[in-house]
């Protein structure tokens, strides 16, 4: 018997191949206004100094005044999720738009965890942060425009139309845990050190690690829905639309 990855062998990108000209626009706009979003949040949390005051519960802040606020709010904004994915995709967009023809297991499982998190952050955001979430400033709403709703569909669009096909298989479902789980265990290391957390569910001072953990456990587990989806729509669009060689 054999498994699941083995033969039928499926098209994969090879190295010197390279994308059709639409291709590689798109991956570029993916690129762009994945980087766009990052930069747009680095450089707004160093300009605009935030003023000192207590916010919710457990969440991040409150920030002192000065540079030393804006060090401090550009810490817990790169302490998101949604920071951790938009970074993991512009890069990998960038290096498959840089050097489309380059192989290796690394970039294989890099191409599918960046879009496995990066898709995960719009699901999560929309349903369950953005019913209560107040953005407040042109600026601010840019940005959530971007790194939320702009990246995240732009992306599932790109792996869509571009792949590469053949990447995403039943192993490598499970090896897109590593940086997601890497981000759980960073949250609660440091939540336990500055008591501080960036979603309310992951709230260990509200909740207490049990619930905490169980809710974690509950994505993960909503998480590896996404990633079979991901297989099996990688292994249809093979069939009908071989990666370009």
């Amino acid at each position: 018997m054999t498994s699941p990855d083995a033969a039928p062998a499926r098209p994969a990108l090879e190295s010197g191949a390279t994308f059709s000209p639409t291709q590689r626009g798109l991956l570029v706009a993916s690129a762009v206004l994945a980087w766009a979003g990052v930069v747009l949040r680095i450089v707004h949390d160093w300009f605009i100094h935030p003023a000192p005051g207590i916010i919710e519960h457990g969440l991040f802040g409150p920030y002192r005044a000065g540079v030393v606020g804006s060090l401090q709010l550009l810490a817990d904004n790169l302490s998101y999720f949604t920071y951790w994915s938009n970074i993991a995709i512009a890069l990998v967009v960038t290096s498959l738009a840089w050097h489309p023809g380059a192989r290796s297991a690394l970039r294989r499982s890099a191409r599918n965890t960046a879009t496995l998190m990066i898709v995960l952050t719009g699901v999560l955001y929309v349903t369950l942060i953005a019913p209560t979430d107040v953005v407040i400033g042109p600026v601010n709403v840019l940005i959530n425009t971007l790194v939320h709703y702009v990246t995240p569909s732009l992306a599932l669009v790109v792996w869509l139309v571009v792949g590469p096909r053949g990447w995403y298989t039943w192993r490598e479902s499970l090896r897109v845990y590593v940086v997601p789980v890497a981000y759980l265990a960073y949250t609660l290391a440091r939540g336990a050190i500055t008591h501080t957390y960036p979603y309310d569910f992951f709230d260990v001072a509200r909740y207490g690690y049990a619930s905490v953990l169980i809710t974690m456990v509950v994505i993960l587990v909503g998480a590896y829905a996404v990633s079979a989806l991901f297989v099996v729509l990688d292994r249809v669009l093979s069939r009908h639309r071989p990666a370009p060689r």
